[in-house]
C-alpha cells in the first residue's frame, strides 16, 4: 500500500504551534508499536535532489502517487489541499494565485504574477499557463515565501514547481478512462520507454469533455462546461555516460463556454446603515432577475453567447553535462499562448427586465503572448560545500485587446449615449536578466550555513491605445469622475533592478531532527496598467514589490520513521505591494504596504501496514499596514486552514488490494476585496473528497469510484463587488462523482 506524505500549512502564534505539535506527537505515539515506515520524499527546491527533511524552507510536495490517487487534475485541486495557497479565477485564461495572502488580480500585458509557476524549471510568464492539466507528473512542489535567490523572476510570494515524468529505458504504458456526472468523459494515456540504446521517448495525451453545470436561461447556452485536449512529448538522448539531452514539447487546447455569474447581496441588510436601497432601480431589477432564475445560483440571464478558450504551445531543450568537478545545465525554452474570451459581468441585469440606467456590462479580451528563456547553471558539491551559480535571461512580448461594452435602458435619460464601448489595445515587451548564486557550507557534520544572492534587471515597455465610447461624449458619476476613458495613445517604458539575498542556518541534532532559521528577500518588477482611465496615469508604472521574510522552523521524524512532524513560523513584510481595485467600473492600480505572519505545520503518520494519515494546519494574519486600507485583511487570506487525509488499504488473499482515500479540507472566511466590503466576504467552507480503488493481483489494472465536494458546498471562486449594488460571484463546481479504469503495460 502507498505511503502518502503531503500537505503544508500555517498558523499564527507560537502557542498554536506548540499545541498542534503536542497533538501530533500524541497521534504518533499511538503508532509506536507499528512496523511500516514513511517513504522518503525527494525534492529539488534548491536545484539539487534532496530529502524534503533536509531542505530548510517551507515546502509542500505532492508525489506522483498522491496526484493520481487523490484525483488531482488541476491547480485548483492543489490549492484546495495546500492551506494558505488560494487560487481564484476570473476565467480559465486568467487564474489568480495567492500564497500567504500575496498575489495579484491584474490582467494587464504590462504586469506579472506574484506567485511564479515553473514547469520543468521553465518560468511561465503569463498566469494562464498555470491552469494546465496535471497528468503524468513526477511531483508538484509548492514553495512558500520569497524565492529571490535561485528562481526566475517574480517569485516574491512563492513558487509552484511542476515536474513531468521523464523518458526512461524501461518500457511503461498506461491508458485510463473516466466517466462521471454532467456527462464527463476523460481519456488519458501515455507510453514511455526505449527507442534505442541511447535514446528514450515518452508521449502523453489527455482528452477531457464535460457538460456544463450552469445555464443561461435567456439563450439556453450551457455554462461551466469543459473541452480539453493536450499532448506532451519528450526525447531523452544520452550519447555518453556524462551527457543527458532532453528535448520536449507540449500543446494544450482548452475550449469552454465560460463562467456563470450570479448576482448576490441584494438584501438591505447587506448595506449597514442604509434604510432603503441606494439605487432602487438596480435593486429592483436584481431581485426580479433572481426571482426569474428561481434564485438558482447555477443560472444566469443575459443576451450574450459566451466563450472562453486558449491554446498553449511550448518547446524545451535541456542539456546536463557531468564535468566531474561540477554539473553544467542549460535550459532553453520557447512558449506561446493565445487566449480569447467574452462574458457578461452583471448578467442578471438584462435589459428585458426594465428599469432605468445601466442594464448590462460585458467584457472580453484577445491576447497573444510569446516568451523565450535561457538559463545556464553550474552546480557542484564536496564533503563540506554545495553550491550553484547561474545566468538567466527572459524575453516576452504580449499583445492584448480588451473591450468593455455597456448597455443602457432605452427608457433612461442616459439612453442618448447609445451603447458604450471602451476598447484598450496593449502591446508590451518585457525583458529580464539575472545572475545568481547560492552556497551551503557544512561548518560541522551538524551545522550548515547557506548564503545566496541574485541580481535582477527588468525592462518593460508598453504601447497603450484606447478608443472612446460611442458617442464621444462621456457622462460622469456624481463625484465628477468620467464614466468612460477619453481616447488616448501613449507609449512608455521603464526599468528596475534589485539584488535579493538569502541567509539560512540549519542544525541537525540527529539525522532525523533538524532546526533552521532563514532570512530571504523577493522582488517583483514594476507594472503598467493596461486599462487606465487617463493617459498620464497609463504612462506611469507602479513601483516594484519587495518582500522580506524571517522564518524559523524544524523538520523531524520519529518512531523509526513512522511519524513525521514539520513546522515553521514566518514573519513577512511587503513593501509596495501592487494592488488592483475595481473603482467606478475601471480597474485601477496603486502600491500599498502589507505584512503577514503565521505558523505552518504538517504531519504524516503510519499505523501498521494499512493506514497512513497526513494532516496540516495553519493560520495567517495578513493585513495592509499603511494607506487607505490600513488594518484591512489582505484579500484571499483566511485566518485558519487545515486539511486531513486518510489512506486505508486492505490487501486481499488473491494478491489484489482495495484502497480507500478520504480528504477533508477547511478554509476559514476571507475577503475578496481590499476594502473588506462585507459583500466580498466568502464564508468558511469544508470540502470532502473520497475514492475507493481496487487493484488487480498482477497490478496491471485498477478500477475506482470517486467523488469531489461530496457535501455539495456552494462557495465562490471569484467575486466582483458591483459599483452600484450587489455583487457577482462565480461558484466552485457542485458535487461531482464518477468511475475510472486504468490498464498498465510494463
Amino acid at each position: 500500500m502507498k505511503k502518502v506524505i503531503k500537505s503544508g500549512m500555517k498558523d499564527v502564534g507560537v502557542a498554536s504551534l506548540a499545541s498542534t505539535v503536542a497533538l501530533l506527537g500524541a497521534v504518533g505515539e499511538a503508532a509506536a508499536q507499528q512496523s511500516s515506515a514513511l517513504e522518503e520524499v525527494i525534492v529539488t527546491a534548491e536545484r539539487r535532489a534532496q530529502s524534503l527533511q533536509d531542505v530548510p524552507i517551507s515546502i509542500t510536495s505532492f508525489s506522483e502517487e498522491l496526484i493520481n490517487e487523490g484525483g488531482i487534475i488541476s491547480m485548483e485541486d492543489v490549492a484546495l489541499r495546500t492551506p494558505n495557497f488560494k487560487m481564484t479565477a476570473f476565467n480559465i485564461t486568467e487564474p489568480q494565485l495567492y500564497l500567504r495572502g500575496i498575489g495579484s488580480t491584474n490582467d494587464s500585458s504590462g504586469s506579472d504574477p506574484a506567485v511564479a509557476v515553473f514547469v520543468d524549471d521553465v518560468y511561465l510568464g503569463r498566469p494562464s499557463g498555470a491552469s494546465t492539466d496535471l497528468y503524468d507528473l513526477e511531483r508538484i512542489e509548492v514553495l512558500r515565501g520569497p524565492q529571490g535567490t535561485l528562481y526566475g523572476r517574480n517569485a516574491a510570494g512563492g513558487a509552484i514547481n511542476i515536474f513531468t515524468k521523464k523518458p526512461q529505458q524501461e518500457f511503461e504504458a498506461k491508458i485510463g478512462l473516466s466517466a462521471g456526472n454532467y456527462s464527463l468523459g476523460n481519456l488519458r494515456a501515455y507510453i514511455n520507454g526505449p527507442i534505442s540504446e541511447n535514446l528514450a521517448g515518452k508521449l502523453t495525451m489527455n482528452i477531457r469533455k464535460r457538460d456544463g453545470y450552469a445555464e443561461n436561461i435567456n439563450t439556453g447556452q450551457e455554462l461551466e462546461d469543459e473541452d480539453t485536449k493536450s499532448v506532451r512529448g519528450q526525447l531523452l538522448f544520452t550519447p555518453t555516460d556524462n551527457v543527458d539531452v532532453l528535448l520536449g514539447f507540449d500543446y494544450a487546447d482548452i475550449d469552454t463556454s465560460g463562467n456563470n455569474r450570479y448576482i448576490t447581496n441584494l438584501e438591505i441588510s447587506d448595506y449597514p446603515g442604509v434604510v432603503a436601497p441606494l439605487y432602487p432601480s438596480y435593486y429592483e431589477r436584481g431581485v426580479a432577475a433572481n426571482n426569474l432564475l428561481g434564485n438558482d445560483p447555477r443560472k444566469s440571464n443575459h443576451d450574450d453567447i459566451q466563450y472562453s478558450n486558449k491554446e498553449i504551445l511550448g518547446f524545451l531543450g535541456r542539456v546536463d553535462v557531468d564535468l566531474s568537478w561540477a554539473t553544467f545545465t542549460s535550459i532553453t525554452a520557447y512558449r506561446e499562448s493565445e487566449s480569447s474570451w467574452w462574458q457578461a459581468l452583471n448578467p442578471q441585469l438584462s435589459a428585458r427586465l426594465g428599469g432605468q440606467g445601466l442594464q448590462e456590462v460585458d467584457d472580453g479580451a484577445d491576447q497573444e503572448a510569446e516568451q523565450f528563456s535561457q538559463e545556464f547553471r553550474l552546480s557542484g558539491e564536496s564533503d563540506r560545500l554545495k553550491w550553484v551559480a547561474g545566468l538567466y535571461y527572459f524575453s516576452e512580448e504580449v499583445q492584448r485587446f480588451e473591450r468593455f461594452h455597456t448597455w443602457w435602458d432605452p427608457t433612461s435619460h442616459l439612453a442618448i449615449l447609445g451603447d458604450g464601448v471602451a476598447d484598450f489595445y496593449q502591446n508590451s515587451e518585457n525583458d529580464s536578466f539575472a545572475v545568481f548564486g547560492q552556497a551551503t557550507w557544512n561548518v560541522t557534520d551538524s551545522l550548515a550555513l547557506t548564503l545566496g544572492a541574485r541580481y535582477t534587471d527588468d525592462e518593460k515597455s508598453i504601447d497603450n491605445d484606447t478608443a472612446a465610447p460611442v458617442p464621444n461624449s462621456s457622462p460622469v458619476f456624481a463625484s465628477g469622475v468620467p464614466l468612460f476613458s477619453p481616447p488616448y495613445s501613449v507609449s512608455a517604458e521603464d526599468s528596475w533592478s534589485e539584488t535579493t539575498i538569502r541567509a539560512t542556518v540549519d542544525y541537525h541534532f540527529t539525522d532525523d531532527h533538524m532546526i533552521y532559521a532563514t532570512y530571504s528577500e523577493g522582488f517583483k518588477s514594476g507594472a503598467f496598467n493596461g486599462t487606465q482611465r487617463y493617459p498620464e496615469l497609463a504612462a506611469v508604472p507602479i513601483e516594484p514589490e519587495l518582500a522580506t521574510n524571517y522564518e524559523v522552523g524544524f523538520k523531524t521524524q520519529w518512531l523509526d520513521d513512522r511519524l513525521r512532524i514539520n513546522a515553521n513560523y514566518f514573519d513577512l513584510d511587503y513593501e509596495n505591494l501592487q494592488v488592483w481595485v475595481l473603482t467606478n467600473s475601471v480597474l485601477e492600480a496603486s502600491n500599498a504596504q502589507a505584512a503577514s505572519d503565521g505558523v505552518e505545520a504538517e504531519v504524516a503518520v503510519v499505523f501498521g501496514e494499512n493506514l497512513t494519515i497526513t494532516g496540516a494546519f495553519a493560520t495567517l494574519d495578513a493585513k495592509f499596514t499603511e494607506g487607505s486600507n490600513s488594518g484591512n485583511d489582505l484579500p484571499r487570506a483566511p485566518e485558519t486552514s487545515w486539511s486531513l487525509m486518510a489512506d486505508l488499504g486492505f490487501p486481499m488473499a488473491n494478491g489484489a488490494s482495495l484502497d480507500f482515500l478520504a480528504t477533508v479540507s477547511y478554509t476559514d472566511e476571507f475577503h475578496f476585496e481590499v476594502d473588506n466590503d462585507p459583500r466580498g466576504l466568502q464564508e468558511d467552507v469544508t470540502i470532502w473528497d473520497a475514492s475507493a480503488t481496487y487493484t488487480s493481483s498482477g497490478g496491471n489494472w485498477d478500477a475506482s469510484v470517486w467523488g469531489k465536494n461530496l457535501s455539495d458546498e456552494l462557495y465562490s471562486t471569484h467575486h466582483i463587488d458591483g459599483s452600484y449594488i450587489g455583487a457577482t460571484r462565480i461558484f466552485a463546481p457542485p458535487r461531482t462523482y464518477g468511475v475510472s479504469v486504468n490498464y498498465y503495460w510494463k
